[in-house]
């Protein structure tokens, strides 16, 4: 079933500079959206929707730990409207408790944490003030269901995000507006490769072997697709998903099911 979306979606994609970033707006756009990409790094966001098909589309920078950035761009989007938000933002540290990175640890939160939150906020006054309803959708991760050694940081982050999605489902409910988590598992990407390698120095192993292992931990013996994860927050925007909030849906390969 090929999705789309309604006449005139307008969809905001925070972290749009990534690699899940980006193909999100390649999903949304073809479903039919206009897309706003926004990231710290202005060149990538533009990047991500250079060639996306359809006319609108627009690009420009944001530090989603500013909230007063946030709250500039939501003020700026709200003139053309919004109909759907992703936060796709993120960073991944790799450090043991015992020898604690605490910079990646702030770091952690102020981007995969507060950053959502500081979204939730300014997108969703803005959001509500139009009365028009919509989809809110943020990116945790299978390290917010789940523990990793090396990961406290991450896990951290992206556990808490789960309880804001939540809360804030509850919260927008009333307004019209769904809030959903996605959880995507070892999707093959840059920060996963980064990742790897941070881990096979704590281990003692190289990065390939980690990789290997990744994708081998899935039911399905692969890693995901970026477009998959991509897929999923479209779906989760359209009316498909209409009686769907306060949700979360996981997109893993069949991570742990071995």
């Amino acid at each position: 079933m090929s999705i789309i979306l309604e006449t005139g979606h307008r969809a905001v994609v925070v972290g749009a500079g990534g690699t899940i970033g980006a193909a999100i707006c390649r999903g949304y756009a073809a479903a039919g959206a206009v897309v706003l990409a926004l990231d710290a790094d202005e060149a990538a966001a533009r990047s991500a929707v250079t060639a996306l098909p359809g006319q609108g589309h627009q690009a420009a920078a944001m530090d989603v730990t500013d909230l007063s950035a946030v709250k500039a761009a939501a003020a700026a989007a709200a003139a053309d409207g919004v109909s759907s938000v992703c936060y796709a933002a993120g960073v991944a540290p790799t450090s043991e408790v015992l020898e604690f990175d605490w910079n990646g640890y702030r770091r952690a939160i102020a981007v995969n944490l507060d950053g959502a939150l500081h979204v939730a906020h300014a997108f969703g006054q803005v959001m509500t003030a139009a009365g028009k309803g919509g989809s809110l959708c943020f990116l945790s991760s299978v390290a917010g269901r789940r523990g990793e050694a090396g990961a406290a940081a991450y896990c951290a982050s992206k556990f808490g995000l789960l309880g804001v999605t939540e809360s804030f489902a509850a919260e927008a409910g009333p307004h019209g507006i769904r809030v959903n988590a996605v959880c995507p598992g070892n999707v093959a990407s840059p920060m996963l490769t980064r990742v790897a390698g941070a881990q096979a120095a704590r281990r003692g192993t190289n990065a390939d072997a980690e990789l290997g292992a990744a994708a081998c931990a899935a039911a399905l013996r692969r890693l995901v697709r970026p477009e998959e994860v991509a897929d999923v927050v479209v779906w989760l925007a359209s009316q498909h998903a209409s009686a769907v909030t306060g949700a979360t849906v996981d997109v893993t390969a069949g991570l742990w099911l071995t």
